[in-house]
């Protein structure tokens, strides 16, 4: 009775996760800082959201290299559903925060 499920649990999703808490906080952001009380010149701060995408991409990818090795050739045939769920998810999240990332930090201004 030793599998360990909640620590296999969070290494496949962690990325996820990651992924999930970056939209979060970029979108409420910008939803708070454009609305008409709490209103900033130029739209939600593009240094704080660009900041907190970097972060996002180097914990993403430190979890991308963490796994880095179930996506070579030679551990492929011994690998379980959770190396790939680990690895897999890992790639997902780092694409996902850069495509969650590029519109906040590519428009100006609240629309």
């Amino acid at each position: 009775m030793h599998d360990h499920f909640w620590r296999q649990l969070t290494r496949g999703t962690l990325p996820l996760l990651v992924w999930a808490a970056h939209f979060t906080f970029c979108y409420l952001l910008a939803a708070a800082q454009c609305t008409p009380a709490a209103m900033r010149a130029g739209g939600p701060d593009r240094v704080l959201l660009g900041g907190v995408s970097l972060v996002a991409l180097a914990v993403c990818g430190w979890l991308v290299w963490r796994e880095r090795g179930m996506l070579s050739d030679d551990v492929r045939e011994g690998a379980g559903l959770l190396d790939w769920a680990a690895a897999l998810s890992a790639v997902m999240a780092f694409v996902a925060v850069v495509w969650t990332g590029l519109p906040i930090l590519l428009v100006e201004g609240c629309a």
